[in-house]
């Protein structure tokens, strides 16, 4: 064996201080990360005792939810238009989606990378220290560091606000995602060098053949084979190509994982224990949420565009709290997978209805598209719902801001849409909002006429990019847009039709080709006749990956100048 570690004879007395360091040293791998939350906590309330103290250098937009502390995301703490622009030219560098290759944004952002390498980094110290020579030590120590983290990773795949991780970070379950997957790949990292580590140790020995008949080791192997196949079909492209099969794969091995490391070794078993508890609690907290409702109207809009409309029962409104732009899950009878969020397209509360737009693809949309036919384009169904979910439960007030850029590509409308309603109903002048939506086909917008079409609405942009000139055009566009447009994610629809329907959308300026997503950010940062240039905007874009890596290009240029900017890019890649 190779310096600096040894295959090490120990005494019994030598033995029980090994044992004794394993389990401290994974006890406070798991009890590190509790004080990482609290010293977080610690900093960002003092940093709002200073914003009481001299609040002019701590400005920041009003939030809907604790508006006494911030949020982990640091969203709503960009410096005041004062500060320095090279502080945020970085922070807007940390948020930025790592592409390496087929995975991209599967990394998630730099700021994720960036604190998922430092926690790898303290574990491996965790993991190293005070094992002296003793290979075996660190073999063990690399298994119960990795065991260790385990509750904390069912713990953030948790999807209720009311989760420790969720209060203290504010960060809603499609937000802490990242950082699962994150811990995800650690934990795996862990697992691997331990059984390698040991089956390095069995070749070395001539112990294989023997110890492979041990039902500790057979458990071992049976876990790390396992723990690979969960972390190989978690890739991004396994997900987008079937992501009913990597649900499935996830959630039954996440739960066969627990009793084979729990009768693996003994040492394990507090966090099993804790880990199988978190995942009780999971499934526990989502089936409270889930609401019946027996009178779903399901409507085939055109092609591959339904819509379900569920009244608003007094259960729904007495138990949902609703935000714009939040998403829920849909239960068709019989049917007890949550695969597809969809993303509320109306304001509840004020329709008395909840209303969703779906694109018919595969798993949910295909099962509830059954039920339409020919001769019954309008049915009435029983679901059930969980939620509603999703970060703008925690946005700050767009009233603050002194410009809104909206950006849409398809149904990601039913992002934008409802945010827009709510600022123009609370009394925002629609002059201080840009909206832009671009579709396929003008008829793939019809269904938000009711929404948009407004007389004293302005600043609403619809880009019909379908038409033979933009498809011209869309041979030199971005690639990335284009490929995912061809995919499927905008709507299908010819513009054959689209003429005859200009005339039911008045009110709003039609455009065909793609969005110049240049001009229009340079135009919404820029200073208007009369007007000071306006120092806090927020943009919002809800659409293909490739829209929103085109449009964040430009925003960042104003960021670069020292603009104060709120920026969320509404994803689901999980």
């Amino acid at each position: 064996m190779s310096l600096p570690y040894s295959f090490t004879s120990l005494d019994k007395a030598q033995l029980q201080c090994r044992r004794h360091l394993l389990d401290a040293y994974g006890q406070f791998a798991q009890f590190s990360a509790l004080l990482v939350l609290v010293a977080h906590q610690l900093f960002f309330v003092v940093r709002c005792l200073l914003h009481k103290i001299r609040p002019s250098r701590y400005e920041h937009g009003k939030e809907h939810a604790s508006p006494g502390i911030p949020h982990f995301g640091e969203r709503f703490l960009e410096p005041s238009p004062n500060g320095n622009s090279k502080w945020k030219r970085f922070e807007w560098l940390l948020d930025q989606d790592v592409s390496w290759g087929a995975e991209s944004s599967s990394w998630g952002t730099w700021r994720v990378l960036l604190i998922a390498t430092v926690w790898t980094v303290w574990l491996f110290i965790l993991a190293i220290k005070n094992t002296g020579d003793d290979y075996l030590h660190l073999t063990k120590r690399f298994g119960i560091i990795g065991a260790s983290q385990l509750p904390l990773h069912y713990l953030l795949a948790l999807k209720s606000p009311l989760t420790p991780i969720s209060y203290l970070t504010r960060l809603s379950h499609e937000e802490l995602n990242p950082y699962h997957r994150a811990l995800g790949r650690i934990v795996l990292l862990f697992f691997s060098l331990h059984a390698s580590f040991y089956l390095n140790f069995f070749i070395q020995k001539s112990l294989l053949a023997k110890r492979i008949r041990d039902v500790d080791v057979q458990l071992g192997l049976l876990a790390i084979t396992i723990s690979l196949t969960l972390g190989t079909t978690a890739l991004a492209w396994i997900r987008k190509r079937n992501y009913f099969l990597f649900f499935l794969i996830h959630v039954t091995t996440s739960i066969a994982i627990l009793p084979i490391l729990y009768f693996h070794v003994s040492h394990l078993r507090i966090y099993i224990l804790e880990s199988a508890l978190i995942y009780t609690l999971l499934i526990g907290q989502r089936n409270i949420s889930l609401t019946k409702t027996p009178s779903a109207t399901l409507t085939h809009l055109n092609s591959n565009l339904l819509s379900i409309t569920i009244p608003l029962t007094p259960s729904l409104t007495k138990t949902k709290n609703f935000h714009p732009g939040q998403h829920i899950y849909l239960l068709p009878n019989h049917h007890r997978l949550r695969l597809n969020p969809f993303t509320i397209a109306n304001l509840p509360k004020k329709d008395n209805h909840i209303r969703l737009v779906l694109r018919t693809l595969n798993g949910t949309t295909r099962m509830l598209a059954k039920n339409i036919t020919p001769t019954t384009p309008k049915t009435t169904i029983p679901l059930s719902i969980e939620g509603p979910y999703g970060s703008a439960a925690t946005f700050p007030d767009f009233l603050g801001y002194d410009r809104i850029l909206l950006v849409t590509g398809g149904v990601g409308a039913t992002f934008t849409i409802p945010i827009y309603r709510d600022l123009f109903d609370r009394g925002m002048d629609s002059k201080r909002m840009k909206f832009v939506w671009s579709v396929k086909s003008i008829r793939d917008a019809m269904w938000a006429g009711e929404y948009l079409n407004k007389p004293d609405a302005v600043g609403v942009d619809v880009y019909e990019t379908g038409t033979a000139a933009a498809l011209d055009r869309s041979r030199k566009a971005d690639e990335g847009i284009e490929l995912q447009e061809r995919a499927g994610l905008l709507s299908d629809g010819s513009s054959s039709s689209s003429e005859a329907r200009l005339d039911l959308l008045p009110n709003l300026k039609i455009a065909r080709g793609r969005p110049n997503l240049s001009a229009i950010v340079n135009g919404c940062f820029s200073a208007r006749p009369g007007e000071a240039p306006p120092l806090k905007v927020a943009v919002l874009v809800c659409g293909p990956a490739g829209m929103g890596a085109a449009l964040r290009r430009e925003v960042g240029v104003w960021v670069g100048r020292g603009r104060e900017v709120w920026w969320h890019n509404e994803e689901f890649g999980w």
